[in-house]
């Protein structure tokens, strides 16, 4: 049901239509999307990256940087979801697992959220990866 019920509150989002300011918009980036054997851990801080290139953390930083949104690296559900409730934040995108994603978007509900579901190459939590093509568009579809 993960796959079908983010694919429903993305479509619900986006009947909508709505949109925000960029610097209103959340990024927020799962702690599996760092390759494990990294040892500059993001998990307090996502500019303690080297954008070594080595994982996606890199170009998903880029996209950020290029549109001007605000980022933060979820290193759970319950405090990513206490950033998106933030008076600050007006949307968000979420990179994340079908059940974190699910769980999220019902939770900053009615604030326009969309999700895009992680690639688990490795398994869960592990080294996944993301669609970077979805991630930039998503974003922009949020923000025009």
């Amino acid at each position: 049901m993960g796959t079908k019920a983010v694919k429903i509150l993305n479509f619900l989002t986006r009947v909508r239509r709505p949109t925000c300011p960029p610097e209103r918009l959340l990024l927020l980036i799962p702690t599996c999307l760092q390759r494990t054997e990294c040892e500059q851990k993001i998990t307090a801080d996502v500019e303690n990256c080297q954008r070594c290139g080595r994982c996606k953390i890199d170009d998903v930083l880029e996209i950020s940087d290029r549109y001007g949104t605000q980022r933060m690296v979820a290193t759970g559900g319950r405090l990513a979801l206490q950033r998106a409730q933030d008076d600050k934040v007006e949307g968000v995108v979420a990179i994340a697992c079908e059940k974190e994603l699910q769980e999220g978007l019902w939770g900053v509900f009615p604030k326009p959220a969309l999700g895009i579901i992680n690639i688990r190459p490795h398994g869960p939590c592990q080294d996944t990866d993301v669609d970077l093509d979805e991630v930039e568009e998503t974003i922009r579809e949020l923000t025009e």
